[in-house]
Formats: C-alpha cells, sequence, structure tokens
C-alpha cells in the first residue's frame, strides 16, 4: 500500500511541483529572451517586476500561489500581472504528471517533459517578437538526439532523420510556395522547431505539427482571415507546430501509429 501511494500519489505531487519552479524559470527566460537582454543577466538577474523594476520578494515569487495571494498585481505597484505567468507555470507543473501517468518508461518521461517545456519556451518568444531563439533551439534539438539513445521508443537512426527533415521540409516548402505563388509560408525559424520536433518525437512529430498545426493556425486566426479577407499576414507558427506536435503524442496510439 506504501509504495503503491509513493507511485500514485506522492511522485506526481513531486512532479508537479518541480514543474511549476521550472514554469516559474520558464517565465523569466520568456520575458528576458524576448527583449533580447545579455545572456548573463538572463541567467543570473534577479527577478523584477516589468513595470515598476522592483525586485520581487521570495514570498511573492511562489508559483501560482503567489499569483492568486496578490490577485494577479504587482505588490508594489498595482501592476496587473499577464495570465502568461501562471499559465506557464500550470503548463510547466502539469507537464511531468501528465507524462509520468501516461508513459511507463522515465526515459520517455524525462524526454518528452523536456520537449514540452522548450517548445512552451519557444512559442512564447515567438508569439512576441517573431523570432525563433537560435541558441534554446539547438540546445532543443541536441537534448532530442542525445536522449534517442537511451529512449525504447524512438531509434537515434529516426531521430535523427526526422529531425533533419523537420529543417528541411521548410526549406522545400517555402521553395515550391515562392515558385508558384510567389510567397513564403513558413519563417525560416519554423524550421527548427521542426528539427526539434523530429528530433524527440520522430516522423510522426512532424506529421502532426504540420497538420494539427495548420488546422489550429487556421481556427485561431479564422476571424482575422473573414476581416481581411485574405491569408497574406504574419503569423507567428511555431506555437501551432508545438501545439499539433504535443498532441500528436497522445493521439498517435489512438490512431494506430
Amino acid at each position: 500500500i506504501n509504495l503503491l501511494m509513493f507511485e500514485k500519489i506522492l511522485i506526481p505531487a513531486v512532479l508537479f511541483v518541480f514543474g511549476l519552479t521550472f514554469g516559474s524559470f520558464l517565465n523569466v527566460l520568456i520575458y528576458r529572451f524576448s527583449r533580447k537582454e545579455n545572456i548573463d543577466k538572463i541567467l543570473t538577474g534577479r527577478s523584477y517586476c516589468p513595470n515598476c523594476k522592483k525586485p520581487i520578494r521570495w514570498y511573492d515569487n511562489i508559483p501560482l500561489l503567489s499569483y492568486l495571494v496578490l490577485g494577479g498585481r504587482c505588490r508594489h505597484c498595482g501592476w496587473k500581472i499577464p495570465l502568461r505567468y501562471p499559465l506557464v507555470e500550470l503548463i510547466g507543473g502539469l507537464t511531468p504528471v501528465v507524462f509520468y501517468l501516461h508513459f511507463h518508461n522515465w526515459w520517455e518521461v524525462i524526454s518528452y517533459t523536456l520537449m514540452v517545456y522548450i517548445l512552451l519556451f519557444i512559442s512564447f518568444v515567438d508569439w512576441e517578437t517573431f523570432e525563433i531563439p537560435l541558441l534554446p533551439a539547438y540546445i532543443g534539438i541536441g537534448l532530442g538526439l542525445i536522449l534517442s539513445i537511451f529512449r525504447p521508443d524512438i531509434s537515434p537512426l529516426e531521430s535523427a532523420a526526422a529531425s533533419a527533415a523537420g529543417f528541411v521540409s521548410v526549406y522545400l516548402i517555402n521553395f515550391v510556395y515562392k515558385l508558384f505563388r510567389g510567397i513564403q509560408p513558413l519563417g525560416e525559424g519554423d524550421a527548427f522547431v521542426l528539427a526539434i520536433i523530429g528530433a524527440f518525437e520522430g516522423f510522426w512529430g512532424i506529421y502532426s505539427a504540420y497538420f494539427l498545426g495548420a488546422v489550429f493556425g487556421l481556427l485561431f486566426f479564422l476571424p482575422k482571415v473573414l476581416k481581411n479577407k485574405s491569408l497574406t499576414f504574419a503569423v507567428p507558427f511555431a506555437p501551432f507546430l508545438s501545439l499539433g506536435a504535443v498532441l500528436g503524442i497522445f493521439l498517435r496510439p489512438l490512431l494506430g501509429f
């Protein structure tokens, strides 16, 4: 009974707290990378309010809890904290728990959790800046390739091949579109996002990222499409590619792939 309690309750609880903490750290990285701060300041500087610039005390920096206690506002200036902060923390907390309950292998849990964290970070930076931060992208690709060595669900060969295919596919799609329609539908940074997805998830991740990403992107921007009566406007596509890839993880067994 004690072992069962440990597996069913304590491990998910520990994972959730760890994930919340990491989600809080991701918020710091998202904010500072989006404003292109120096790398040493990104990693070592204290957290501060983006509005009044005052340092945030430790008791006001407890993931989720501090947001709720403060009513979503800065203690010093009353600035309304964007919903993105608790959202990223919550996703950070739930991610390892969901993968722990879904998979039975720790290498898969670790791999997919890292993939989500990296894609979550890149997606929010892309949403705010329309740019893909390359250093985290390189790290993501490298981690995906290395972890494939230990995983039972993907081989290093498939990881490398899918990563390369995801990267090249963006340039092929852009080449064809430019040839026939004179436009570039995907940003070059999206190639790195698909390379990360391929390294962690294999070819299935590329398929689901493209298909589901296009569906979610179209649904999200449909009001804008109808208003402008045009598809020619800039869209941060990394969040939708990432969402498609993550959902593909759970759809794969249901579809028998």
